[in-house]
């Protein structure tokens, strides 16, 4: 379900939530019960595309703000601006919060303007990117923010913004939540793994639907998943085998160096592979000392190893006049001086140059026989599923924009379809240019009113945009990521029957890749389903680490760095609900802190408590009330300040703890932070014996005085 779909479904929330509009809030059953159960804790939700995962965004912030600070804001991050724009609109329709409280916030802002307009909103959209560089130059804090939700959560790896704002929110804002949703967080467990690593995510928080589970299945159509192989032709094969030819000829002076295993014949090596490998190279002439030339010339022949593989991609994924468009650019950039020694080389090989050469005479008297044998298939399976639903949408993804340039300019030759080319923004060339977010967001409107009925898409179409309903999406070629077959695969079956055909190339990697996508999507969905063999792995790979020697340490260092440094992050137990909850030993005013952690801590200790308005930060049993200060508070008028104070609790309890905190007091002048804790100690021998006074200087002593008070009163 697109983000604009999600607003057609929703009827009414049964929870009549004061921050909810109700009519707009559909009380499904199942996003219910995982919005409970991620409010107050850092949680991963994993749903299918078309399930609402807004929704649940929209239910867990009301419910945060509800239990915070008047003033706590709610960030939501997300990767593209037209997918933020959307979340804007969808949370504008869910919350009950006036509109001039919502501010999108991306680079077209100015860095100053942001500083000013983060702190006069409370519920701020950001691109990652401008976030992350705002936090970088400090030009604001996220003290007073409640909640962070990171939409398209699987982008949380590597040195994508959303690892370091998460580690920056967690080190600001103890008290802070984290909402992840995603459809796709990888298949492995180490994936898994380390997604709620970088998130700060305990695994057993992880909230996961599919398909098939029965408090869903209602909400979803039917989705009909199809595959369709083709062979290679005979002029496919004669350039297969020539590539293949000079790629082993080069895995052989990469095995017989040592940087590859022995094998007759190199069909376990794939492209990734390879990746890996120059990675290494380039690390290992960073730290060298001495003679690089036999790791530098590792390095080209690898880099020539590469661009052939690539060449083996475009044979049999996308068709040999995309090849030919290729090997063009690649003669014209060994012209260069400035062309790398891995092109000069290549274009010197006779057989590749053979091969380039015949491919041109081919276009000039038989053009027909460089198309793919999978184009045919695509154009007969849109011209049949028009044919049956004359106002059908239908939705192609392709790897490649050349592809997607040639698909577009053929198919628009068939008087029945109307295609239209759906990139990103960068621009490629004078002939490929990129398509701005305005013009992107004009084309899917387009789509949508039925102007065009075949959308040919990059994977710029795949996450999150607000893309109409499809009758049938087409994979045209092959991903071996489970997470993009997963994303392509969610643009249909959402309120109306939908079909999912791939495409591939039989007897070929584009087979492989498809066997390889296909099981990682049941391998994630096992993992996702039993948390306790994610704790386990995470366990087995801890005690591997303390076994491995310490060469071992060094070469596993650059991969698992992120995921050693983390620190452990508790598992906070959900302690508010739609109901009224039931009477806790603790209640919490919604004003107290989130910067002191002391709802954290409580959690922690297993201590359960409500929230609500109260006359002091904390009524134990109801009889004890604790109120904390900053000690700037009390620089001017104590004694007022104190005695107001006293006063107000005087009918309410028992007993009165004042906490002064000293954490991060700042003199202004030698000496001011000793005769401010004097004046108050003298001012605590003067006040009766139900109200005490303590200094704090660290945090862990406010942590101890609580919780020994509310430990010495537990009946």
């Amino acid at each position: 379900m697109s983000k604009t779909s999600e607003l057609k479904e929703v009827r009414n929330h049964n929870g009549k939530h004061p921050l909810l509009t109700s009519p707009r809030i559909e009380a499904r059953k199942f996003q219910q019960d995982i919005s409970e159960a991620c409010v107050n804790k850092n949680s991963l939700v994993v749903l299918p595309t078309g399930l609402g995962k807004t929704i649940i965004g929209a239910i867990v912030a009301a419910k945060t703000l509800e239990i915070h600070p008047d003033r706590s804001k709610i960030i939501m991050l997300a990767p593209t601006r037209p997918l933020i724009d959307q979340h804007c609109k969808s949370f504008l329709k869910f919350l009950k919060i006036p509109e001039y409280k919502f501010r999108i916030l991306t680079g077209k802002v100015s860095p100053e303007d942001r500083a000013k307009l983060f702190k006069t909103h409370q519920i701020i959209f950001f691109t990652p990117q401008t976030l992350r560089n705002d936090l970088v130059n400090r030009r604001y804090s996220l003290h007073s923010t409640c909640l962070i939700i990171f939409d398209e959560a699987h982008h949380a790896s590597g040195d994508y913004p959303y690892t370091l704002i998460a580690d920056e929110y967690i080190d600001q804002n103890p008290d802070g939540n984290i909402l992840a949703l995603t459809a796709s967080p990888g298949a492995s467990k180490k994936k898994i793994s380390e997604l709620c690593a970088n998130l700060h995510i305990p695994l057993e928080n992880i909230h996961i639907r599919t398909r098939k589970d029965i408090d869903v299945k209602t909400y979803l159509k039917p989705m009909e998943v199809s595959k369709i192989g083709v062979n290679l032709t005979e002029l496919m094969e004669y350039c297969y085998l020539v590539v293949k030819r000079l790629i082993v000829k080069r895995l052989l002076y990469l095995s017989q160096s040592g940087f590859l295993q022995k094998s007759p014949d190199f069909s376990h090596i794939m492209r990734k592979d390879l990746l890996k490998l120059n990675k290494r190279l380039v690390e290992i002439i960073k730290e060298l000392t001495g003679d690089k030339i036999r790791l530098y010339s590792a390095i080209s022949i690898n880099a020539q190893a590469l661009i052939l593989y690539h060449m083996i991609e475009l044979i049999e994924q996308q068709g040999l006049d995309i090849l030919l468009i290729y090997l063009e650019k690649i003669y014209k950039k060994a012209r260069k001086q400035s062309s790398s020694k891995a092109v000069k080389v290549l274009t010197k090989e006779g057989h590749l140059y053979e091969m380039y050469m015949e491919l041109k005479r081919n276009a000039s008297i038989s053009p027909h026989s460089l198309i793919h044998p999978k184009y045919k298939v695509l154009e007969q399976l849109i011209i049949q599923e028009i044919s049956k639903i004359p106002k059908a949408k239908i939705l192609v993804f392709v790897k490649l924009r050349d592809s997607v340039k040639n698909i577009v300019d053929k198919l628009s030759t068939k008087e029945v379809i109307r295609p239209v080319r759906f990139v990103g923004q960068s621009k490629k060339s004078e002939n490929d240019k990129g398509l701005s977010q305005k013009k992107q967001i004009e084309i899917l409107d387009l789509f949508k009113q039925g102007a065009y009925n075949v959308l040919v898409s990059t994977n710029v179409g795949e996450e999150g945009l607000d893309i109409a309903e499809c009758d049938l999406v087409i994979l045209y070629d092959i991903v071996a990521s489970e997470i993009r077959l997963i994303q392509r695969k969610g643009r249909t079956a959402r309120h109306r029957e939908g079909k999912v055909i791939i495409l591939y190339c039989k007897n070929t990697n584009d087979e492989r890749y498809l066997k390889i996508a296909l099981a990682k999507l049941k391998k994630m969905n096992a993992n996702l389903k039993n948390p306790n063999s994610l704790r386990s792995y995470k366990k087995i790979q801890k005690n591997n680490h303390m076994n491995k020697s310490p060469q071992a340490d060094i070469i596993q260092l650059s991969e698992s760095f992120r995921t050693q440094q983390k620190k452990a992050h508790n598992t906070l137990q959900p302690f508010l609900s739609s109901k009224k909850p039931p009477p806790k030993d603790i209640l919490l005013d919604v004003s107290l802190s989130m910067d002191l952690g002391i709802r954290n801590m409580l959690i922690k200790k297993g201590i359960s408590f409500n929230t609500g308005h109260s006359f002091a930060h904390m009524i134990l049993f109801n009889i004890i009330a604790i109120q904390i200060y900053n000690a700037k508070e009390l620089l001017h008028d104590s004694d007022k300040v104190l005695t107001k104070l006293i006063a107000s609790t005087k009918k309410s309890c028992q007993i009165l703890f004042i906490m002064v905190n000293f954490i991060n007091f700042k003199e202004n002048y030698e000496g001011e932070e000793r005769l401010l804790k004097r004046k108050l100690h003298e001012w605590n021998d003067l006040s009766n014996e139900k109200v005490k006074l303590i200094t704090i200087d660290r945090i862990d002593e406010l942590y101890y005085f609580i919780y020994n008070i509310y430990k010495h009163n537990k009946k």
